[in-house]
Protein backbone atom coordinates (compact mmCIF):
# COMPACT_ATOMS: atom_id res chain seq x y z
CA UNK A 1 0.00 0.00 0.00
CA UNK A 2 2.88 2.36 0.75
CA UNK A 3 4.17 1.97 -2.80
CA UNK A 4 0.73 2.58 -4.28
CA UNK A 5 0.44 5.78 -2.25
CA UNK A 6 3.86 6.80 -3.55
CA UNK A 7 2.60 6.45 -7.12
CA UNK A 8 -0.39 8.65 -6.32
CA UNK A 9 1.86 11.19 -4.64
CA UNK A 10 4.12 11.39 -7.70
CA UNK A 11 1.18 11.80 -10.07
CA UNK A 12 -0.76 14.30 -7.98
CA UNK A 13 2.06 16.34 -6.45
CA UNK A 14 2.00 19.11 -9.08
CA UNK A 15 -1.75 19.56 -8.59
CA UNK A 16 -1.73 19.38 -4.79
CA UNK A 17 1.36 21.46 -4.06
CA UNK A 18 1.61 23.76 -7.05
CA UNK A 19 5.12 22.37 -7.59
CA UNK A 20 6.89 22.44 -10.93
CA UNK A 21 7.11 19.29 -13.02
CA UNK A 22 10.44 17.89 -14.22
CA UNK A 23 12.80 19.24 -11.52
CA UNK A 24 15.66 17.77 -13.59
CA UNK A 25 15.34 20.93 -15.71
CA UNK A 26 16.22 23.37 -12.90
CA UNK A 27 18.15 21.47 -10.20
CA UNK A 28 21.99 21.48 -10.26
CA UNK A 29 23.42 19.04 -12.79
CA UNK A 30 27.03 19.07 -11.57
CA UNK A 31 28.85 18.82 -8.26
CA UNK A 32 30.60 22.19 -8.53
CA UNK A 33 27.36 24.14 -8.92
CA UNK A 34 25.63 22.05 -6.24
CA UNK A 35 28.40 22.79 -3.73
CA UNK A 36 27.91 26.54 -4.36
CA UNK A 37 24.24 26.47 -3.40
CA UNK A 38 23.16 25.77 -6.98
CA UNK A 39 24.70 28.97 -8.39
CA UNK A 40 26.15 28.56 -11.87
CA UNK A 41 25.03 31.21 -14.35
CA UNK A 42 27.95 33.58 -13.58
CA UNK A 43 30.74 30.99 -13.26
CA UNK A 44 33.59 30.48 -15.71
CA UNK A 45 32.80 27.65 -18.13
CA UNK A 46 33.36 24.09 -16.96
CA UNK A 47 32.14 20.89 -18.66
CA UNK A 48 28.52 21.64 -17.66
CA UNK A 49 28.39 25.10 -19.22
CA UNK A 50 25.52 24.06 -21.53
CA UNK A 51 23.32 23.76 -18.42
CA UNK A 52 24.74 26.72 -16.51
CA UNK A 53 25.51 29.29 -19.23
CA UNK A 54 26.91 28.20 -22.60
CA UNK A 55 27.84 31.79 -23.48
CA UNK A 56 30.63 31.53 -20.90
CA UNK A 57 32.29 28.82 -23.02
CA UNK A 58 32.66 31.31 -25.90
CA UNK A 59 34.65 33.55 -23.52
CA UNK A 60 36.84 30.76 -22.15
CA UNK A 61 40.60 30.59 -22.66
CA UNK A 62 40.21 26.82 -23.05
CA UNK A 63 39.21 24.97 -26.21
CA UNK A 64 37.44 21.88 -24.86
CA UNK A 65 35.81 20.46 -21.75
CA UNK A 66 33.91 17.24 -21.04
CA UNK A 67 32.68 15.60 -17.86
CA UNK A 68 30.37 13.03 -16.27
CA UNK A 69 28.58 13.27 -12.93
CA UNK A 70 26.47 11.09 -10.65
CA UNK A 71 24.22 12.17 -7.82
CA UNK A 72 22.15 10.49 -5.12
CA UNK A 73 19.36 13.05 -4.71
CA UNK A 74 17.02 13.37 -1.70
CA UNK A 75 17.95 10.01 -0.08
CA UNK A 76 15.55 10.66 2.82
CA UNK A 77 12.59 11.19 0.50
CA UNK A 78 12.90 9.61 -2.94
CA UNK A 79 16.55 8.54 -3.33
CA UNK A 80 16.72 9.39 -7.02
CA UNK A 81 19.76 8.41 -9.04
CA UNK A 82 20.88 11.31 -11.25
CA UNK A 83 23.33 11.16 -14.12
CA UNK A 84 24.70 13.90 -16.33
CA UNK A 85 27.18 14.40 -19.15
CA UNK A 86 28.38 17.79 -20.30
CA UNK A 87 30.76 18.89 -23.02
CA UNK A 88 31.68 21.87 -25.20
CA UNK A 89 34.21 22.77 -27.86
CA UNK A 90 35.40 26.28 -28.70
CA UNK A 91 36.83 27.44 -32.01
CA UNK A 92 37.85 31.10 -32.05
CA UNK A 93 34.69 33.07 -31.18
CA UNK A 94 32.25 30.13 -31.43
CA UNK A 95 31.49 27.43 -28.85
CA UNK A 96 29.31 24.34 -29.33
CA UNK A 97 27.85 22.54 -26.33
CA UNK A 98 26.16 19.27 -25.38
CA UNK A 99 24.20 18.31 -22.28
CA UNK A 100 22.63 14.95 -21.37
CA UNK A 101 20.83 14.46 -18.04
CA UNK A 102 18.76 11.65 -16.56
CA UNK A 103 16.89 10.78 -13.37
CA UNK A 104 15.94 7.25 -12.34
CA UNK A 105 13.56 7.10 -9.37
CA UNK A 106 13.41 4.08 -7.01
CA UNK A 107 11.50 1.06 -8.25
CA UNK A 108 7.79 1.12 -7.47
CA UNK A 109 5.90 -2.07 -6.66
CA UNK A 110 2.49 -2.83 -5.16
CA UNK A 111 -0.86 -4.51 -5.69
CA UNK A 112 -3.64 -3.67 -8.09
CA UNK A 113 -7.27 -3.16 -7.01
CA UNK A 114 -7.90 -6.84 -7.79
CA UNK A 115 -4.98 -8.02 -5.69
CA UNK A 116 -2.65 -8.74 -8.60
CA UNK A 117 1.03 -7.77 -8.18
CA UNK A 118 2.00 -4.73 -10.20
CA UNK A 119 4.98 -4.99 -12.52
CA UNK A 120 7.96 -3.28 -10.83
CA UNK A 121 8.62 0.07 -12.47
CA UNK A 122 11.04 3.00 -12.09
CA UNK A 123 9.87 6.47 -13.21
CA UNK A 124 12.50 8.24 -15.32
CA UNK A 125 13.18 11.69 -16.78
CA UNK A 126 15.67 12.38 -19.56
CA UNK A 127 16.93 15.58 -21.19
CA UNK A 128 19.37 16.22 -24.04
CA UNK A 129 20.45 19.62 -25.39
CA UNK A 130 22.61 20.98 -28.19
CA UNK A 131 23.63 24.62 -28.36
CA UNK A 132 26.04 27.24 -29.59
CA UNK A 133 27.63 30.34 -28.09
CA UNK A 134 29.12 33.34 -29.90
CA UNK A 135 31.56 35.95 -28.62
CA UNK A 136 30.13 39.19 -30.05
CA UNK A 137 32.81 41.47 -28.57
CA UNK A 138 35.69 41.15 -26.11
CA UNK A 139 34.21 39.98 -22.82
CA UNK A 140 30.65 39.63 -24.13
CA UNK A 141 28.93 36.51 -25.53
CA UNK A 142 25.47 35.09 -26.18
CA UNK A 143 24.21 31.54 -26.58
CA UNK A 144 21.14 29.48 -27.43
CA UNK A 145 20.29 25.79 -27.29
CA UNK A 146 17.46 23.42 -28.09
CA UNK A 147 16.46 20.78 -25.53
CA UNK A 148 14.62 17.48 -25.93
CA UNK A 149 12.78 16.13 -22.87
CA UNK A 150 11.39 12.62 -22.30
CA UNK A 151 9.43 11.72 -19.16
CA UNK A 152 8.13 8.30 -18.12
CA UNK A 153 5.79 8.70 -15.15
CA UNK A 154 4.20 5.25 -15.40
CA UNK A 155 4.40 2.27 -17.81
CA UNK A 156 1.55 3.73 -19.87
CA UNK A 157 2.42 7.41 -19.33
CA UNK A 158 5.36 8.39 -21.54
CA UNK A 159 5.63 11.94 -22.80
CA UNK A 160 8.06 13.97 -24.94
CA UNK A 161 8.49 17.68 -25.55
CA UNK A 162 11.05 20.28 -26.64
CA UNK A 163 12.12 23.65 -25.24
CA UNK A 164 15.00 26.11 -25.51
CA UNK A 165 17.47 28.19 -23.48
CA UNK A 166 19.13 31.54 -24.21
CA UNK A 167 21.95 33.14 -22.21
CA UNK A 168 24.32 36.11 -21.98
CA UNK A 169 27.74 36.20 -20.33
CA UNK A 170 30.00 39.15 -19.57
CA UNK A 171 33.54 38.96 -18.20
CA UNK A 172 35.88 41.81 -17.22
CA UNK A 173 39.08 41.08 -15.30
CA UNK A 174 37.94 39.51 -12.01
CA UNK A 175 34.19 40.07 -12.44
CA UNK A 176 31.65 37.98 -14.32
CA UNK A 177 27.93 38.44 -14.91
CA UNK A 178 25.44 36.00 -16.39
CA UNK A 179 21.80 36.09 -17.42
CA UNK A 180 19.77 33.22 -18.85
CA UNK A 181 16.21 32.15 -19.65
CA UNK A 182 15.71 28.40 -19.48
CA UNK A 183 13.11 25.86 -20.61
CA UNK A 184 11.27 28.25 -22.89
CA UNK A 185 8.25 27.26 -24.92
CA UNK A 186 7.54 23.74 -23.78
CA UNK A 187 4.50 21.97 -22.32
CA UNK A 188 4.02 18.40 -21.22
CA UNK A 189 0.80 16.45 -20.59
CA UNK A 190 0.18 13.75 -17.99
CA UNK A 191 -3.19 12.16 -18.47
CA UNK A 192 -5.80 14.87 -18.96
CA UNK A 193 -3.62 17.61 -17.45
CA UNK A 194 -1.25 19.88 -19.37
CA UNK A 195 1.70 21.54 -17.59
CA UNK A 196 4.09 24.28 -18.66
CA UNK A 197 7.74 23.35 -18.27
CA UNK A 198 9.58 25.06 -15.38
CA UNK A 199 10.54 28.32 -17.12
CA UNK A 200 13.42 29.84 -15.19
CA UNK A 201 15.15 33.23 -15.35
CA UNK A 202 18.63 33.33 -13.78
CA UNK A 203 20.85 36.33 -13.08
CA UNK A 204 24.17 36.20 -11.28
CA UNK A 205 27.50 37.84 -10.47
CA UNK A 206 30.86 36.43 -9.45
CA UNK A 207 34.21 37.81 -8.31
CA UNK A 208 37.40 35.78 -8.68
CA UNK A 209 40.65 36.30 -6.78
CA UNK A 210 43.71 34.03 -7.05
CA UNK A 211 42.84 32.60 -3.62
CA UNK A 212 39.02 32.76 -3.52
CA UNK A 213 35.85 33.16 -5.58
CA UNK A 214 32.46 34.57 -4.54
CA UNK A 215 29.20 34.18 -6.45
CA UNK A 216 25.56 35.14 -5.99
CA UNK A 217 22.53 34.31 -8.10
CA UNK A 218 18.83 35.17 -8.14
CA UNK A 219 16.40 32.86 -9.98
CA UNK A 220 12.75 33.40 -10.79
CA UNK A 221 10.81 30.20 -11.41
CA UNK A 222 7.51 30.99 -13.13
CA UNK A 223 4.44 30.10 -11.06
CA UNK A 224 6.63 29.29 -8.05
CA UNK A 225 8.48 32.47 -7.16
CA UNK A 226 11.96 33.66 -6.32
CA UNK A 227 14.96 31.53 -5.39
CA UNK A 228 18.50 32.69 -4.54
CA UNK A 229 21.94 31.15 -4.13
CA UNK A 230 25.25 32.31 -2.69
CA UNK A 231 28.52 30.42 -2.81
CA UNK A 232 32.21 30.76 -1.97
CA UNK A 233 35.29 28.88 -3.11
CA UNK A 234 38.69 29.03 -1.40
CA UNK A 235 41.93 27.67 -2.89
CA UNK A 236 44.60 27.21 -0.20
CA UNK A 237 46.75 25.69 -2.96
CA UNK A 238 46.20 25.81 -6.71
CA UNK A 239 45.07 22.18 -7.09
CA UNK A 240 42.58 22.20 -4.17
CA UNK A 241 39.23 24.02 -3.94
CA UNK A 242 37.04 24.12 -0.82
CA UNK A 243 33.45 25.26 -1.44
CA UNK A 244 30.32 26.16 0.51
CA UNK A 245 26.97 27.70 -0.33
CA UNK A 246 23.35 28.28 0.57
CA UNK A 247 20.22 28.03 -1.55
CA UNK A 248 16.97 29.77 -0.62
CA UNK A 249 13.83 28.18 -2.05
CA UNK A 250 10.07 28.34 -1.67
CA UNK A 251 9.15 25.38 0.52
CA UNK A 252 5.40 25.87 0.00
CA UNK A 253 6.01 25.37 -3.74
CA UNK A 254 8.05 22.20 -3.33
CA UNK A 255 11.38 24.09 -3.64
CA UNK A 256 13.32 23.51 -0.41
CA UNK A 257 16.20 25.59 0.92
CA UNK A 258 19.50 23.86 1.67
CA UNK A 259 23.10 24.38 2.65
CA UNK A 260 25.95 22.87 0.67
CA UNK A 261 29.65 22.16 0.84
CA UNK A 262 32.12 20.50 -1.47
CA UNK A 263 35.67 19.93 -2.58
CA UNK A 264 37.49 20.04 -5.91
CA UNK A 265 40.84 18.62 -7.06
CA UNK A 266 42.51 19.83 -10.28
CA UNK A 267 45.53 18.14 -11.81
CA UNK A 268 46.88 18.11 -15.39
CA UNK A 269 43.56 19.15 -16.90
CA UNK A 270 41.45 16.72 -14.85
CA UNK A 271 38.97 17.94 -12.24
CA UNK A 272 37.33 15.81 -9.56
CA UNK A 273 34.48 17.50 -7.67
CA UNK A 274 32.14 16.40 -4.90
CA UNK A 275 29.19 18.12 -3.21
CA UNK A 276 27.07 17.39 -0.14
CA UNK A 277 23.73 19.03 0.74
CA UNK A 278 22.50 19.52 4.31
CA UNK A 279 20.02 21.50 6.40
CA UNK A 280 16.95 20.33 4.48
CA UNK A 281 14.47 17.58 5.47
CA UNK A 282 13.87 16.88 1.78
CA UNK A 283 17.36 17.25 0.26
CA UNK A 284 19.62 16.63 3.26
CA UNK A 285 22.39 14.04 2.67
CA UNK A 286 22.17 14.44 -1.11
CA UNK A 287 25.57 13.72 -2.63
CA UNK A 288 27.03 14.27 -6.10
CA UNK A 289 30.43 13.65 -7.69
CA UNK A 290 31.82 14.59 -11.08
CA UNK A 291 34.93 14.00 -13.15
CA UNK A 292 35.91 16.34 -16.00
CA UNK A 293 38.77 17.03 -18.37
CA UNK A 294 39.57 20.27 -20.16
CA UNK A 295 42.36 21.85 -22.20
Amino acid sequence: MRRVLLILTIVLAPQLLGAQVLPILFSPADARSASLGGAGVALNADAWATDNNLAAAALSDKNFAAGVAYGRWAPKLSADNRFSLGSWYRSNRLAFGLSVKGVIAPEITGMSATGEPLTPFSPTDFSAALGAGWCLAPGFAVSADARFVHSVLAPDTRRMTVCGDVAISYASKSFRAGLSANNLGGHISYGDSDYALPTLIKAGLSYTHPVFMLTAEADYLFRSGLMASVGAEVRPVSLLALRAGFHYGAADKGLPSFGSCGIGLDLHGFSLNAAYLFGSPALGNSLSVGLAYSF
